[in-house]
């Protein structure tokens, strides 16, 4: 069985050129090197996942960001192969979560830590393993089919499956392993010379969004439209994490 890597397609930047030579150098004296595929920037993933899935590869690695972890993600979801995590380029937010940063990445690789996680999806079918947002106007929130929330004006509202510490959640304290979401709702009425705010979150297993649909915003900016309903799909991701995994 082959360790994949599969490069995000901003990584041919020639700025990239010398942090790529000295990952494949590391991963060659850990012993863990193995096929990479270099995404273009039209390259659908999805046929490498399937058939990296199909032949039973020993690990599927990203390496990149967010956007990227969370598209492969979501193709890994019920799949026993363990998700690895090598972050480089912009910050990310579901690697620093995970414990991963990419000074250490190759070594949390090789140790092989791995934890089966929740995700959480959308009605559309998207998945997402940290955080999703929407802006709503007035939002009807239904709570596991039987509590109603309402917010009058503009409010904010982010549902996080996990986070790292210093993200700014304001909410009770997440975890990709319970089987819950964490719903935290910030209204924000703007005046002429002052900004009001009132908060408050929740803890569910789905929240029905009667006030949409919406576009929402899930990790690394995808944005997903015709969401009405956010669920958690337990269990569904095998995961390599790293001693420092915020949960």
């Amino acid at each position: 069985m082959n360790n994949v890597y599969i490069y995000d397609h901003t990584l041919a930047a020639k700025r990239y050129q010398k942090t790529l030579e000295r990952l494949e150098t590391r991963l060659t004296d850990l012993g863990i090197s193995g096929k990479i595929y270099r995404l273009a920037p039209m390259t659908r993933v999805q046929e490498i996942v399937r058939e990296e899935l199909r032949k039973a590869s020993k690990t599927i690695i990203v390496v990149g960001g967010d956007r990227l972890i969370t598209q492969v993600a979501s193709l890994m979801n019920e799949a026993h192969i363990p998700l690895g995590i090598i972050p480089i380029g912009e910050g990310s937010v579901c690697a620093n979560a995970l414990g991963i940063d990419s000074e250490n990445a190759c070594r949390i690789l090789a140790a092989r830590r791995i934890v089966r996680i929740d995700l959480g999806r959308v009605n559309t079918g998207a998945t997402f393993l940290s955080q999703l947002t929407v802006t709503a106007h007035n939002p009807v929130l239904v709570i596991d089919g039987n509590i109603t929330a309402r917010a009058e004006g503009q409010t904010n509202i982010q549902i996080a499956n996990v986070l790292p510490d210093d993200y700014g959640y304001r909410g009770p304290r997440v975890s990709p392993e319970d089987g819950r979401l964490n719903a935290y709702i910030l209204k924000i009425q703007n005046g002429l010379f002052k900004k009001d705010v009132s908060q408050s979150s929740i803890t569910c297993k789905q929240i029905e969004l009667q006030s949409g649909p919406y576009t929402v915003t899930l990790d690394g900016g995808l944005e997903v439209s015709g969401v009405t309903t956010v669920s958690i799909y337990p269990q569904a991701l095998s995961v390599i994490v790293g001693k420092e995994r915020k949960f």
